[in-house]
């Protein structure tokens, strides 16, 4: 049986106004026709109407597919959508996509239906799958969850599978079949997202959506987000909708962190007057504060803005140019930039610093310090560990800003005014990508007589028995696999 929790799961009023106010938030993203704007693939299937009567009609999943495919296109993807597929279905969807596969810099795939797990691979199961009377010819249809992930995984460029498809074996108990669906082995650079852990079933949803895909809509759009800190929310926002009968699981060994929204740019104007309204309610402002302890000030700003019917991000100030790149610079006349950071810079002087300069002891310059890493990471120009030394990396991701914003850095060290202009920023400025080099094999000489190279490859042999070689530090950013309950 499949977990529908329509008695008792209904979306709260509280929660509807919460989207309604995400919505206005989205209003301020401009979307940004880069020369990069439509290299990002995204291949979005939902099946609902299946005609074996052994297998139940899932109403939301074509419902979830559409509002994804909506999402994915205001965050500049190129989305091929696939409802009630059939086998055929299946395949023509995917030779399309693999005509685009060129010119894609990352290929994210959604898939909404019936999947089943059988002798411990998974299946995605098309809508003309026939009766599930035996192994056999339920597999003789069903498109194999590996092949797929084979067909796109490459390591030169990142791919997002989502699966919201971990329903009940119609094959009942035993017969090589088992609920949910099982781990897999990962491509390269590639992150899997389940709906729920392996082994589990996940639930349809009583309202429009899943609860999975709810949770997913609900931050997809949210700026500064890493695909990370993301499924940390989805995770928790989930297990929450389905009073903890489902818990999202990702397997990940992407090389590198993705965002989102990184082809998007906010409104300054904006984001300068949301935090002022945030700073002058005591509640709201507190509740930036814990915020900011696991994200950064920009992200803090829009969720906490969210959450707020007082504080909403209105559409982009009328009269502002087309924006051009993601600098700030760009968005707006040099005197409005210049009046939002003023507004920015005395509001964080008493978040960050203190009630004045003179409160600005070792502890708080920690707190700027780290806050202007967190805010150098989002944009993309800092890989090290967020620790609040403000060290020789810090000062080189600082530089690297600068750089590619074509400023002249009249100081390297951390300051309140430097934080507001970081904060002011949207998509990612540094794209210099994390590049993995393997490390080159020593080559012997042809030079001189055997008998010097046979010496001297015994005293390397030696050496290494007595000193082995450290293994190379990982790259930065890349997942480690971490899912609710374990690492695998």
């Amino acid at each position: 049986m499949i977990y529908h929790y329509r008695s008792f799961l209904r979306i709260p009023t509280f929660l509807l106004l919460l989207f309604a106010a995400a919505i206005a938030a989205h209003a301020a993203i401009e979307q940004t026709p880069s020369s990069q704007s439509r290299n990002r693939l995204a291949i979005v299937i939902g099946n609902s109407d299946y005609q074996s009567p052994r297998l139940e009609h899932l109403p939301n999943a074509a419902n979830d597919a559409t509002r994804l495919s909506e999402s994915l296109k205001r965050l500049n993807f190129e989305v091929l959508t696939g409802t009630d597929l059939s086998t055929e279905g299946f395949a023509k969807l995917l030779r399309e996509a693999d005509a685009k596969l060129p010119t894609a810099s990352g290929v994210l795939i959604f898939y909404a239906g019936h999947g089943v797990q059988l002798l411990g691979e998974n299946y995605l199961l098309p809508i003309d799958t026939p009766d599930p009377e035996s192994l056999e010819k339920l597999k003789a249809g069903a498109i194999r969850l590996n092949d797929v992930i084979a067909r796109f995984a490459r390591r030169d460029r990142q791919t997002f599978i989502f699966l919201d498809a971990c329903r009940n074996n119609p094959l009942g108990p035993g017969a090589g079949a088992g609920n949910g669906l099982a781990q897999v082995e990962v491509g390269e650079n590639t992150f899997v997202a389940f709906a729920t852990q392996p082994g589990n079933v996940t639930a349809d949803g009583g309202g429009e959506n899943s609860p999975f895909t709810i949770a997913l809509l609900k931050n997809l759009e949210i700026p500064g987000l890493s695909i990370s800190d993301m499924m940390i929310r989805v995770r928790n926002e989930t297990e929450a909708l389905t009073v903890g009968r489902q818990v999202p699981w990702d397997q990940s060994n992407l090389r590198e962190q993705f965002y989102f929204t990184e082809q998007q740019v906010l409104d300054p104007a904006q984001l300068s007057a949301s935090l002022s309204r945030i700073l002058a309610d005591p509640i709201a402002k507190k509740r930036l504060q814990v915020e900011l302890a696991s994200n950064d000030l920009q992200t803090a700003v829009l969720i906490v803005g969210q959450t707020l019917r007082s504080v909403e991000i209105a559409a982009p100030s009328a009269g502002l140019p087309e924006p051009v790149g993601t600098q700030v610079a760009n968005l707006s006349p040099a005197e409005t930039v210049e009046d939002a950071r003023q507004s920015v810079v005395s509001g964080l002087e008493t978040l960050i610093v203190g009630t004045s300069a003179g409160e600005a002891d070792k502890d708080k310059a920690g707190d700027l310090a780290r806050s202007i890493q967190t805010e150098l990471r989002r944009l993309g120009c800092y890989r090290m560990q967020v620790d609040g030394d403000w060290g020789t990396g810090s000062i080189r991701a600082l530089t690297d800003f600068y750089k590619n914003t074509k400023q002249v850095a009249s100081t390297t060290d951390p300051t309140v005014g430097l934080l507001g202009d970081l904060f002011l920023r949207s998509g990612r400025i540094c794209k210099q990508p994390v590049i993995v080099k393997p490390k080159p094999g020593k080559v012997a000489s042809d030079a001189g007589p055997s008998r010097t190279k046979a010496v001297s490859n015994r005293k390397t042999a030696k050496r290494s028995q007595v000193a082995p070689e450290r293994p190379a530090a990982p790259p930065p950013d890349i997942g480690a696999g971490i899912g609710i309950g374990g690492v695998f």
